[in-house]
């Protein structure tokens, strides 16, 4: 995603093109001497590797027990950061600034082009690998006992995966956008930065550099068990850690080889391929769907949803859930978007140059949440109406790499469905993972809006490496694992954002009374 938008137009950030010529030569030696992201990047890679494949255990223990201490202190914390963001996103809508335009120019690219962009880098394998296994799930767990069991399932699907991840990448998009195009910033990271002392800029850089790290780590991991879940349960493929542990492998290093070869226009057609199909997907689910049931339920689910949304962001009155329910999975999510904030926030400002604010708005978050809705309402109203046909439920949707194949093997055509969703797997994690070594590799040169071959190799480098570190923990725990990881990551650069959002709105206040005076 993020290569096709970065590869153009090196001198829109006033960079010295003989700079970017010598950089681009910069030896792969000499760029580890020089960065000290990668450095750390290393750092970090290699203690999770070893832990991983020597003391798997014992990484898993110190990272749940660090989890569980920090969720003593600031569980609630990032309930409060998620319906902040949502509020002040929603708000922006209707200021008058809304008006504006994200620099000059018609837009880099077209509607179609943008929303798969949009959509790729924002939720990507996630949709596939919770399409199925999560609305399940509450169905047959029900966090609150309000309303009927379909009702609250589709809700708190909807929560997970609506306006609060949504706002979470818009809004850090629209400040870095806003500054760069409408104030006085000359790069993304310079943009993206709220401190003006050098050492505090370096640090926030450093954080957001770690955090994209993180949940692109996360990303590839999950992905590959996903995939590897899928090959094991239709193909005659042996299993266990090893074959996952190459799948990481593999996947990392042909995402390090498109990250290398540029990839303009490949990268955006992907894009237009992964949601064309997608949709193409969606389109086939949905004409099996007993139109007459469906929409009162998703109706209902969604009507919900609107009016208690505060209650559910706070976990408070009848929407109080529990304390494992709450850190299991919201405080888990909320940290996982935030994890994903840098990376996708960036990326979402340099596709939208040419568009108004209200556009940009609009296409972060209303569009992609109604859309996300729809995905998850259609496999989820299938996947219950199989559940109730059967009569009792065998479990067959409980394994989160494999439920989305087993549910497609009740559809006619099953084993092109299978294929295209296995397809669409590795499409999203690669679009991702090359994605964010073109980004991490800008981080790490300086803002450098084309970096030297040199940066995309190490960083290539050090997130296959964590990913393989990660899944060697074994199968049945990665999601633990990448759960208490985020969360730990996710907290410091949750204090730079809740900064940067607060120098926002007052810099819009300020312009707002400045314009009244005048």
């Amino acid at each position: 995603m993020l290569i096709s938008a970065f590869c153009e137009e090196g001198r829109a950030n006033d960079i010295n093109p003989r700079a970017l010529q010598r950089s681009s030569h910069q030896s792969f030696v000499s760029t580890l001497r020089t960065s000290p992201p990668i450095l750390v990047g290393i750092l970090l890679g290699g203690l999770i590797l070893l832990s991983g494949l020597v003391f798997p255990e014992g990484l898993s223990q110190v990272l749940s027990q660090t989890n569980a201490a920090l969720l003593a202190w600031f569980g609630r914390y990032y309930l409060v950061v998620g319906l902040l963001v949502v509020a002040v996103s929603v708000g922006c809508l209707f200021l008058p600034f809304a008006k504006e335009r994200l620099g000059s120019g018609p837009p880099d690219y077209s509607l179609f082009s943008w929303i798969a962009l949009l959509y790729s880098t924002g939720m990507g394998s996630g949709l596939l690998l919770r399409a199925v296994q999560e609305p399940v799930y509450y169905y047959q767990h029900p966090p609150v006992s309000l309303v009927e069991r379909k009702q609250v399932a589709l809700q708190y699907t909807f929560f997970h995966w609506g306006l609060t991840p949504w706002a979470m990448y818009s809004l850090f998009g629209l400040i870095v956008a806003y500054r760069l195009h409408r104030r006085d910033s000359t790069t993304f990271l310079h943009a993206a930065c709220p401190f003006d002392g050098q050492k505090s800029a370096a640090l926030s850089n450093l954080f957001m550099t770690l955090i994209t790290l993180i949940g692109v780590v996360a990303s590839l991991a999950l992905g590959a068990s996903q995939f590897t879940g899928g090959l094991q349960a239709f193909l005659p493929v042996a299993g266990g850690r090893t074959f996952l542990l190459l799948a990481a492998t593999g996947i990392g290093l042909v995402a390090t080889a498109s990250a290398l070869t540029g990839l303009k226009r490949v990268i955006r057609y992907l894009a237009d391929f992964d949601l064309a199909a997608s949709l193409l997907l969606l389109a086939y689910i949905a004409s099996f769907l007993d139109w007459t049931r469906f929409f009162p339920d998703v109706a209902g689910a969604m009507g919900s949803y609107l009016v208690h949304f505060v209650d559910m962001s706070l976990s408070t009155g009848s929407y109080r859930t529990d304390v494992s329910f709450r850190n299991d999975w919201t405080v888990f999510y909320w940290a996982f978007w935030l994890a994903w904030v840098p990376f996708t926030g960036i990326f979402m400002a340099r596709i939208s140059r040419g568009r108004s604010i209200s556009q940009f708005l609009i296409a972060t978050l209303i569009v992609p949440s109604a859309g996300t809705l729809l995905w998850f309402s259609i496999f989820a109203h299938q996947a219950f109406s199989l559940i109730s046909q059967n009569g009792a439920y065998g479990g067959e949707f409980d394994n989160v790499f494999t439920s989305l194949f087993r549910f497609l093997e009740y559809f006619p055509l099953s084993s092109l469905t299978v294929a295209m969703a296995m397809g669409l797997v590795l499409i999203a994690v690669i679009n991702s993972v090359d994605s964010a070594i073109f980004v991490l590799g800008m981080f790490s040169q300086d803002g450098n809006p084309n970096p030297a071959a040199a940066h995309k190799l190490w960083w290539g480098g050090i997130i296959t490496i964590t990913a393989v570190g990660l899944v060697a923990v074994g199968s049945q725990q990665v999601i633990q694992a990448v759960s208490n990881l985020l969360i730990i990551m996710a907290l410091p650069f949750s204090g730079i954002y809740l900064y940067l959002i607060w120098k926002f709105v007052s810099m819009i206040r300020r312009q707002k009374r400045s314009k009244n005076i005048t």
